[in-house]
């Protein structure tokens, strides 16, 4: 047998561990199988660029951030028919029996249509996917992605590092996180942290009374905005600025995006082991013939059925919708 293995979209933590545990795996169960890593991703399988992996590939990786890898998006994938039809078919004249692949939705959609072409030209190639993306938005109904933990680790540091700083100087924090439409980083941050306020993407939000909390809190404080929220930072200080005038509240305001410091360093000891959970369950499975589907998990050890790749590529929900208990679980603990 021969595999691929290719890490898509964004990069976040716990790729490296994917990659690790489908190498290991492979090779300490069935030695005489071939493992090769698609280069960059997407645009890597588009050019045919492959490299042979093996375990000595693997030392020392677990714990590292990116993927080794890379990834680099092919955006017109989404539409180029053409193009499509060509990864598909580079796939199978490689001769790969099984693509497994880490990344988030862009990913998983593409997967799901290349797995359609396969399936109606008859060609040999199976996909599996597994959800890689700090965001936790890919069809997270059954489990969380790999990242997630990762990078909520990393919120959690800065978001202390700022509180130091806040409590010095009595400042208010205005804080951007990543997250996109799903605001499960920035919801999550918020609540482990402590801060006063999550402005999550959609919200309409009442400034007046945001300065309330705020004049209340002796002081530090600090105000997490998601990333789709439509507002800018300096807009959002400009108006809070213009209230605090108005109201006599003596608070200065600072701007910070914990942006890109988000998404990269170590990866966490939870994104570690579900990661290498989830990649020895696919080996696993593909060992014994099975079909394309999506793999996730919210703990090691908890092992969902996989789900055809068209299901979990229609999981729009997943994407930007809060379950209503987490947005009361944040209010609950203001």
């Amino acid at each position: 047998m021969k595999f691929g293995i290719l890490t898509g979209g964004g990069d976040c933590p716990g790729m490296n561990a994917f990659i690790r545990a489908i190498v290991r795996t492979t090779l300490n169960l069935r030695p005489q199988t071939s493992v090769w890593g698609v280069v960059d991703g997407w645009k890597g399988l588009l050019d045919n660029n492959f490299r042979r992996m093996t375990k000595m590939d693997m030392a020392g990786l677990a714990s590292r951030g990116g993927t080794i890898l890379g990834t680099t998006r092919v955006p017109e994938l989404a539409t180029d028919k053409d193009l499509q039809e060509t990864m598909a078919r580079n796939l199978h004249d490689a001769g790969f029996n099984y693509l497994f692949v880490c990344g988030g939705n862009g990913s998983l959609k593409a997967s799901n249509v290349l797995d359609q072409i396969i399936k109606r030209e008859g060609l040999r190639t199976k996909i599996l996917v597994s959800p890689g993306s700090i965001d936790n938005d890919v069809c997270n109904t059954q489990g969380s992605s790999i990242g997630f933990y990762s990078a909520l680790d990393k919120s959690l540091d800065m978001l202390e590092w700022i509180r130091d700083t806040a409590s010095s100087h009595r400042r208010l924090y205005l804080v951007r996180s990543m997250g996109r439409k799903s605001a499960y980083l920035s919801l999550f941050s918020g609540i482990a942290s402590g801060a006063e306020f999550v402005i999550m993407p959609n919200e309409n939000v009442n400034f007046d009374d945001l300065a309330t909390t705020i004049a209340e809190r002796d002081r530090d404080s600090r105000i997490i905005v998601s990333e789709s929220y439509p507002k800018t930072l300096e807009e959002i200080r400009a108006e809070l600025e213009q209230i605090f005038e108005r109201r006599n509240i003596k608070r200065e305001i600072r701007a910070v995006d914990m942006g890109y410091f988000q998404r990269g360093g170590k990866t966490s000891v939870t994104d570690i082991l579900r990661a290498s959970w989830i990649g020895y369950r696919m080996v696993q499975d593909a060992f014994e013939s099975c079909d394309s589907g999506f793999y996730t998990a919210y703990y090691t050890g908890h092992s969902p059925a996989p789900m055809p790749l068209a299901d979990a590529a229609a999981d729009e929900a997943s994407y930007d919708t809060i379950p209503q208990e987490f947005l009361d679980f944040m209010l609950a603990l203001r």
